[in-house]
């Protein structure tokens, strides 16, 4: 009902109808600008820098950073078809498919749009579409858990994973980092206020998502290896702040790839 309900809120968000949520079938805002793949699994997947569409009714933007994410797009969507594929249920997936140029969807508004009507539109849909995402993940499973998906071009070739903390925050002392100081910032909150893991092990410990890449082949930081990223290093952005919400049990990171 707390969905349905949501729909009609944002009802002039979808193009299709209420029916038309059903997992793995893509559903749009006006004008195909951002897309939503409804899941049945507690994982959200956001792509907002992976988009190539350069409509000539929205402005370039002036100010911010405009180039593309490289592959971000292709590796969401590749992240959902193995998961599919070694499951046989979709996770959630919402791909802003502007190129970057036209809007910047994990900045705020103004920075996001400068002021176009349609780009404004389309950051709108992103951010409702994610709600809805997690929404449904949190009243099916008790939480969402949200993976902001971006690449860089760094010099080290390693995933960046973005806890909302940056890389002087992480040279801190363990006994800091697991203060409560620390933990009401991490995106990692709500896992932190119910495991029998310290903020410390989440973030860079045995279990860490960290560790848990790199015994797969690919090097991350934080991890054990390097448990405090040299710089530059991103540590996670608006998308994260704004729905990475304990208090609406909505937990993740951003993960930043390297290029190859």
């Amino acid at each position: 009902m707390k969905l349905l309900c949501a729909i009609v809120v944002f009802g002039m968000v979808f193009s299709g109808h209420a029916e038309d949520l059903v997992p793995g079938n893509s559903v749009f805002g006006q004008r195909n600008f951002i897309e939503y793949v409804p899941g049945e699994l507690p994982l959200v997947i956001a792509a907002p820098h992976g988009g190539r569409l350069t409509p000539e009714e929205i402005p370039n933007r002036t100010n911010g950073v405009t180039n593309i994410d490289a592959n971000t797009q292709e590796l969401a969507r590749t992240v959902a078809a193995v998961v599919h594929a070694e499951t046989g249920r979709h996770i959630h997936l919402v791909v802003c498919r502007l190129h970057r140029s036209k809007l910047d969807a994990n900045r705020d508004l103004a920075e996001a749009t400068q002021g176009n009507e349609l780009a404004v539109q389309a950051w709108k849909e992103h951010h409702a579409f994610i709600e809805t995402a997690c929404e449904a993940a949190v009243r099916q499973f008790g939480v969402a858990f949200l993976i902001d998906l971006h690449g860089h071009g760094h010099a080290d070739p390693r995933v960046e994973l973005g806890y909302l903390h940056n890389a002087l925050d992480l040279a801190d002392c363990e006994e800091a980092l697991n203060e409560s100081s620390y933990v009401k910032t991490s995106s990692l909150r709500w896992i932190v206020e119910r495991s029998d893991l310290s903020h410390v092990d989440l973030l860079r410990g045995p279990l860490s998502l960290g560790a848990l890449l790199e015994a797969r082949g690919f090097p991350a930081t934080p991890s054990p290896r390097m448990p405090v990223p040299t710089e530059p290093f991103f540590r996670g952005g608006y998308t994260v702040v704004r729905h990475c919400q304990s208090d609406k049990n909505v937990t993740g990171l951003q993960i930043e790839a390297n290029r190859p």
